[in-house]
């Protein structure tokens, strides 16, 4: 006995609606690639929060695409939304724990949060990721110790990231005022002038090397005598004595200290983006 006719159509119907149920996911993730490119593009163009909608709609279809995450979260680091670019980061991170752009996004994202040392492991595991990072990470850790007020580690970590790309302005800067903090004078002029021969408009360069500048006819200004004198002796008169010491006048040197801000490489580590770029996957 065969089917009838309207069984046949009744199980066509029924394979013809499996097929297209099987096929929306696929249909789905297709189209949310293309909106998170479309994102990209528009993070390139510098239209931030336009990419911000064009990722969100992209995983509204594909929830779990790691790179509409990552680019969601780098648009919003642009953006200065720390917090927002946090919780996009580690959405990625979740989805592919091996994402190293990620945890680069993430370290920035931290740095932004004034959490320093949680941005400096998360460098570091971008770096332990993908090494070929390089440069940008190690100027990214040597920030983030900065920050933290540690010259001493931030240093040789500037020093390794300009030994892999010596024609970095802000790099040169950033080790400047470093080596500035530390008291070297002599080699935060050598390190602005390295960068001022890069880029000739760096304002903070120019601040940096006339301060240190001045620290050094300071310092080379001091007699002798004021360097060498010994300790005038105490006296029991002195130690019993109720009255208080003279006030020594110090002078005011409204150039002793440079105006670093601990955020003053943040641009750096978003020019890192642009590095990166958006449409790399790794």
């Amino acid at each position: 006995m065969y089917p009838t006719r309207s069984w046949r159509r009744r199980v066509l119907a029924l394979a013809l609606f499996v097929c297209i149920l099987l096929a929306v996911p696929a249909v789905n993730a297709q189209t949310a690639g293309v909106l998170s490119v479309e994102g990209d593009e528009l993070f390139d163009e510098g239209k931030y929060s336009e990419a911000i909608g064009k990722y969100d709609q992209a995983l509204a279809l594909e929830p779990n695409l790691a790179m509409a995450w990552v680019g969601k979260g780098l648009a919003h680091n642009a953006l200065e939304e720390y917090s927002d670019a946090l919780e996009a980061f580690e959405m990625a991170i979740s989805i592919n724990p091996g994402y190293a752009k990620a945890w680069y996004g993430k370290g920035v994202a931290l740095y932004g949060l004034g959490r320093y040392e949680e941005a400096i492991e998360a460098f570091d595991k971008a770096l332990e990721i993908y090494p070929e990072y390089g440069y940008i990470l190690y100027y990214s850790k040597a920030n983030a110790y900065f920050a933290l007020g540690d010259s001493t580690a931030a240093i040789p970590l500037f020093e390794k990231a300009l030994t892999l790309k010596p024609d970095y302005a802000p790099g040169w800067t950033r080790l400047g005022e470093a080596l500035y903090a530390s008291g070297d004078y002599q080699g935060a002029i050598v390190a602005f002038d390295e960068g001022l021969a890069l880029d000739p408009d760096d304002a903070r360069a120019q601040a940096g090397k006339t301060t240190a500048q001045a620290e050094l006819i300071g310092s080379a200004m001091q007699t002798p005598d004021e360097e060498t004198a010994a300790p005038a002796e105490t006296t029991s008169a002195s130690i019993t004595s109720t009255e208080p010491p003279a006030r020594e006048e110090v002078p005011v040197t409204p150039t002793k200290n440079v105006p670093i801000s601990p955020l003053a490489g943040i641009g750096g580590l978003l020019l890192g983006a642009v590095f990166f770029g958006v449409k790399k996957r790794c």
